[in-house]
């Protein structure tokens, strides 16, 4: 008997990215007939993320650098905004008392404001899903 293959926190993305998407859709259909893909994107984009979409490791280790008062050594805004959330419910979980980065793993998997990407990656996300589960179809 196999063993599950556990999914990577990338996968788990761009499951979660696929799926909102296609809420995405029905959703705007039902409001209104005509939408532009840039509204879908738009909109799918800025919804609610089932989690925080960065592993353990990497969160701890930003985390950490905020909590010692230096500069993250990212560029990306969205990525910023991200780091900054995980900041906020950290330190609120720990009142003040840092050092315990186990708390992080709870606040991980708690759902997150928004995918923290902008609507040409949501977009590129989807379209190179949908174009590999085209080619795994054939």
């Amino acid at each position: 008997m196999k063993t599950p293959k556990t999914k990577s926190v990338r996968e788990m993305r761009k499951e979660a990215v696929v799926k909102t998407f296609f809420e995405t859709v029905k959703k705007l259909k039902e409001k209104n007939k005509k939408v532009t893909q840039q509204e879908i994107f738009d909109n799918a984009c800025n919804s609610t993320a089932p989690r925080f979409f960065v592993t353990f490791e990497i969160a701890r280790r930003l985390v950490s650098t905020m909590v010692n008062k230096r500069r993250l050594p990212i560029k990306n805004k969205n990525k910023i905004e991200m780091y900054k959330e995980l900041y906020r419910r950290y330190m609120k979980r720990c009142k003040g008392k840092t050092g315990n980065y186990t708390v992080l793993e709870s606040i991980l998997e708690e759902p997150a404001p928004s995918f923290y990407l902008d609507a040409g990656s949501f977009r590129g996300i989807v379209y190179r899903t949908l174009g590999e589960r085209e080619l795994q179809a054939i």
